[in-house]
């Protein structure tokens, strides 16, 4: 069995802890072995002054075609991580594409994005302003690489996207990376960190892998690092508590728990081509990844007009899928299972939290007969009263279940309810609003933008080339308010702000122009 090693201080290590095992969640059956490293106080040393000092002697366009080289070096071991990614996360292979093709995405988009960047050591990101009128000094304001570490800790249910999309941009911003993947599923995070050194295409230092548990990673944490997590808000705020990071004032961005939701508008009829699109999200986003993803739909606001219909609907459709989960190595398998054993558990622990306030009215968390011994949950889906989906306190308001369940929501049709529903939320990455209505659109966007970093809007019109609104583009934001961490990743150059420091440059005008 191979033992999986951490990248540190430019060599490849093993851990001095315990060995733990990694498993395919579909079988049970062990992949690798791996032992954690305890200190890591001379790694993240290296990284910083090594990996930051050859980094920051790149331009912007040279970092842009280190991107452009590890985009097409993704690309070439495609089939081999596509493989990897169905036996070591028990992904369908249309669950494995959305990952491994999504990180070659995020490559590829900051590569073509270097080349508008200029060739300074920083990048302009305003116009020179008077600092009074008439005055000859000017102010303007410049991106620098912050002199630090980036330290990525990432989820397990999208080692390969949520690994290689941080680490390109901060790789463009010219911060080395140090990445922690989850070890769950760190059998793909591992083979790419492999790639990616064995190519030699980032310089010395400029790219760590720890495997195992962080050790004491937080306790060299200083101000000029930043620490990107995604995970759990528990996590999330214990990253954010810890002494070392609150004493540093280091910058920290969360990406956490997220109960997105659905709008259904009154004008959509059934039999309609909207109708359709809905009906083709819900489940996609119920479905995809197995429901282990932080963009899938958690709450589904239906008119009280239209319920029946979108429950018989999602009913038809969901139960087929439940008919055709198992292995993912299996022809004809539409969705597999969680990724752990405590991720079932703790999935058939909040159902039962959930049926406080709804009632299921599809699928059974205890089911265990689908052909392997795996971590399988079939397609859940629970139905609230009206009076219920109003109360903030109910527990599809306040507890995410992580796996193929969603609420359906009854609503009285008008935007002043929606609006409520998704507030009690109290913060989500994404939720979707599909109407041909303009006006309750254009005032639900009024209402529901300030809980949401983004929302999607879908029509008749835009239906035939709409795009599952769990999708994340590198050229979007990625992130939410409140309970959604209060994070902002990618959306081009938003994404390089989060590791370079946003400084004003003041001085004569001349010279301003001179320098930048």
């Amino acid at each position: 069995m191979k033992e999986l090693q951490s990248y540190l201080g430019g060599a490849w290590v093993s851990g001095d802890g315990d060995v733990k095992e990694v498993v395919n969640p579909s079988t049970g059956e062990a992949l690798a072995s791996l032992r954690s490293v305890g200190d890591l106080a001379e790694a993240v040393a290296h990284a910083r002054s090594v990996g930051g000092k050859n980094l920051r002697a790149m331009s912007l366009p040279q970092r842009g075609e280190m991107l452009k080289a590890l985009a097409k070096l993704m690309h070439e071991h495609r089939e081999e991580l596509l493989e990897l990614s169905v036996r070591s996360g028990g992904n369908t292979r249309g669950d494995a594409k959305f990952d491994v093709d999504g990180a070659t995405g995020v490559l590829g988009t900051y590569a073509y994005l270097a080349k508008s960047l200029g060739e300074g050591p920083w990048i302009a990101v305003s116009d020179p302003v008077e600092v009074m009128r008439g005055s000859k000094i000017k102010a303007q304001d410049v991106l620098v690489p912050r002199h630090g570490l980036a330290i990525h800790i990432n989820a397990f249910n999208f080692p390969a996207w949520g690994m290689v999309g941080k680490l390109a941009v901060s790789l463009l911003a010219g911060m080395p990376v140090l990445s922690k993947p989850a070890t769950s599923t760190v059998a793909l995070a591992a083979r790419i960190g492999e790639i990616i050194v064995e190519s030699k295409i980032i310089p010395e230092g400029a790219f760590s892998l720890l495997v195992g548990s962080a050790g004491n990673l937080l306790d060299q944490v200083e101000a000029q690092d930043v620490i990107a997590f995604t995970g759990s808000a528990d996590t999330g705020l214990r990253i954010r508590s810890h002494e070392a990071v609150m004493k540093s004032g280091a910058r920290v961005n969360v990406e956490a728990d997220s109960l997105n939701a659905v709008v259904i508008g009154p004008d959509v009829e059934q039999g309609s081509e909207l109708f359709d699109l809905v009906i083709r999200d819900c489940v996609t986003e119920l479905t995809q990844k197995a429901g282990q993803k932080c963009t899938a739909t958690r709450r589904i606001l239906v008119p009280q007009s239209r319920l029946e219909a979108v429950r018989e609907a999602l009913l038809d459709r969901l139960g087929e899928i439940a008919s055709k989960t198992g292995d993912t190595s299996q022809d004809g398998v539409r969705m597999g299972p969680l990724s752990t054993r405590a991720q079932l558990d703790d999935a058939r622990a909040g159902i039962k939290v959930l049926e406080a306030s709804a009632r299921r009215i599809l699928g059974d968390p205890e089911r265990s007969d689908f052909g392997a011994d795996g971590f399988f949950l079939e397609p859940v889906l629970l139905e609230a009263t009206e009076d219920a989906a109003k109360d903030p306190a109910a527990a599809f308001h306040n507890h995410e279940v992580f796996g193929p369940v969603a609420t359906l929501l009854p609503y009285d049709g008008t935007v002043e309810a929606a609006a409520s529903i998704i507030a009690a939320g109290e913060g989500s990455l994404v939720s979707t609003l599909y109407t041909d209505d303009r006006g309750f659109a254009a005032t639900a966007v009024a209402e529901m933008a300030p809980y949401l970093g983004r929302l999607v809007v879908a029509s008749e019109k835009s239906a035939g080339a709409s795009i599952s609104p769990g999708c994340v583009f590198p050229v979007v934001v990625h992130g939410g308010p409140g309970r959604a961490g209060g994070g902002a990743e990618l959306g081009g150059t938003t994404g390089l702000a989060l590791y370079m420091q946003r400084t004003t440059i003041q001085g004569g005008g001349s010279q301003l122009a001179r320098m930048l």
